[in-house]
């Protein structure tokens, strides 16, 4: 067996600011654009640092990932892009992590709420009310292959949102 990670990062804030963009195209606001760096370099700095990163489509998730991907440091082929995740259940964005290479000890995925929050609260020891906008849920699973990913193997490490690490 292999300890491999996971965060599970809901998108940051997005603006509503253009009613006529589909909800798929909403890009981030200004609390987004702070907070989405901001995390990202946090957690670089409690050495949470991905080797893989899974996003979901949507503007805002994929805006946010990417600066999770800048943060590390991550190449293009270590970042991948998928609809699935958008709108999705929760089976649908384990079914993505299965996917993730093996090779790959630390995954960061990142999605939408309310599934983000149900995935949380069916991992180990974890009881959220919601995550928060930038919000990451961090857990540890002892397993060989992501295929092998289920929450009930996770062990919840940590949980992470913006207002802790604002001034």
């Amino acid at each position: 067996m292999e300890v491999k990670q996971v965060c599970f990062v809901r998108h940051a804030k997005s603006s509503w600011n253009q009613p006529n963009l589909s909800d798929f195209d909403r890009p981030l606001d200004k609390r987004g654009l702070h907070d989405a760096p901001m995390m990202a370099l946090k957690m670089t700095d409690l050495g949470l640092i991905p080797d893989y990163i899974i996003t979901s489509g949507a503007n805002r998730a994929r805006t946010t990932a990417n600066f999770f991907k800048q943060a590390a440091n991550l190449p293009d082929d270590k970042f991948v892009v998928t609809d699935l995740i958008y709108e999705a259940s929760r089976e649908a964005v384990y079914d993505a992590l299965r996917m993730a290479p093996d090779t790959a000890d630390f995954v960061f995925i990142f999605g939408h709420n309310p599934t983000f929050t149900y995935i949380a609260n069916a991992i180990a020891g974890v009881s959220i009310d919601n995550v928060p906008t930038c919000g990451i849920v961090h857990a540890q699973l002892f397993i060989a292959s992501w295929k092998d990913f289920r929450p009930d193997y996770a062990g919840f490490i940590g949980f992470h949102y913006p207002k802790q690490y604002q001034l």
